[in-house]
């Protein structure tokens, strides 16, 4: 089974049509057909899709923001226990500094998203 759209765009997003007595599996961003699928295929398809949750209900948007802020704490306190222990080595504390970078710059993004702002802006 064909995990994504190979023909133009390469998106994962896919979706089956009925058309006469055949099923064709499609991509829903760009409408691309990819192939005919087996009864067999149609019902592993479906089956992936309940098992990837795509049928389920999307949360509100409230509990989005929610959801993000606990998030950025948890990036908080994931930097804040890597720098708590010393580095084993020069090369440790690289890793280390690297890795808060980007736990941080994440966290930031997230942040200014939920405040409206570019993901990547700098206040003064």
């Amino acid at each position: 089974m064909y995990q994504n759209c190979c023909k133009k765009c390469g998106s994962t997003s896919l979706h089956t049509e009925i058309k006469g007595n055949n099923t064709g599996l499609y991509c829903d961003d760009c409408g691309a057909w990819i192939k005919w699928v087996s009864k067999d295929e149609l019902r592993a398809f479906e089956h992936s899709k309940k098992e990837n949750g795509i049928n389920r209900i999307e949360p509100d948007s409230k509990d989005m923001i929610t959801r993000l802020k606990e998030f950025a704490e948890y990036l908080d306190k994931v930097i804040d226990k890597e720098y708590e222990n010393m580095p084993l080595s020069p090369e440790d504390a690289i890793r280390r500094s690297s890795y808060c970078l980007a736990l941080e710059r994440d966290k930031n993004a997230i942040l200014n998203i939920l405040d409206g702002k570019d993901f990547n802006y700098v206040g003064a």
